[in-house]
């Protein structure tokens, strides 16, 4: 993929995001803005940008909190928020473009933490870390999807907190001080957090009735016809067969050891 989107990119990033209800960007700072989750200036939210992030991570909650705009609850605007303007490699011919920088946008109302594939590498990253502290000091919500969570642990901001994380690490995640929960998303005062990539659209619309109230978030849902229906109970991997939960369990046993290493 080229180094810049061309312009049939760009119109195809802005028409979806348009379909979901969100506004990119602002040239307004966001410290001299008025906000309100009932009104005025839509609520800032950040959603922090990275190579090797999970796509899911980001679209499922996106489509979620932009469908509750949508659907006649407050709009919100939307930065993807990376430590400068340059485009970021998203795999599988994605590609992340930043619209806000961790100076331009240091105090969102909500910041988003997806997860990365391989979450060691950016739990040793001061600039990663620096910037989810600085804002959670500032946030409504810090919200942080899958293994993000790890992200939001090796900054401190977890510590003696209710959390929850993809499956994997809920060993590792209690080496950061925060106490793990074993459900498909956790509220901790300000703090709401995730299990494994798809519950971040679950835990989204809790976010979204915490800004805007539950009616707000249900049209949001029925907008997007979220009605899961699964056609197997493979959802924990505790159900798969004993091979197939070994298979992945050795799967992860390497970034685990890392993850290990770093809180610890």
């Amino acid at each position: 993929m080229p180094d810049h989107p061309n312009r049939r990119q760009l119109l195809t990033i802005g028409a979806a995001l348009a379909a979901a209800g969100l506004t990119v960007g602002s040239t307004a700072p966001a410290a001299a803005r008025t906000r309100s989750a009932g009104g005025g200036e839509p609520l800032d939210i950040a959603f922090l940008v990275f190579d090797g992030l999970v796509p899911l991570d980001l679209i499922g909650p996106l489509s979620v909190l932009g469908a509750t705009g949508r659907a006649g609850g407050p709009p919100a605007r939307l930065h993807f928020v990376g430590p400068d303007l340059a485009p970021i490699p998203g795999g599988a011919g994605l590609q992340w473009v930043p619209t806000a920088t961790y100076d331009t946008l240091p105090r969102p109302d909500v910041l988003v933490v997806p997860g990365p594939g391989q979450p060691s590498i950016l739990m040793q990253d001061p600039a990663i870390l620096d910037y989810i502290q600085t804002a959670h000091r500032h946030t409504r919500i810090t919200f942080g999807i899958c293994t993000g969570v790890l992200l939001m642990a090796a900054a401190g901001i977890l510590r003696g907190r209710a959390a929850t994380t993809y499956w994997a690490f809920a060993d590792e995640l209690p080496l950061s001080g925060a106490r793990f929960k074993r459900r498909r998303w956790v509220v901790d005062g300000r703090i709401v957090t995730s299990a494994g990539v798809s519950a971040g659209m679950d835990a989204a619309l809790v976010v979204a009735a915490r800004l805007w109230g539950e009616r707000a978030a249900g049209r949001g849902q029925a907008f997007l016809e979220y009605d899961p229906q699964p056609p197997f109970d493979y959802g924990r991997v505790e159900n798969l067969p004993d091979a197939d939960e070994d298979h992945l369990w050795n799967l992860f046993q390497p970034e685990r050891d890392r993850v290990r290493d770093v809180l610890t």
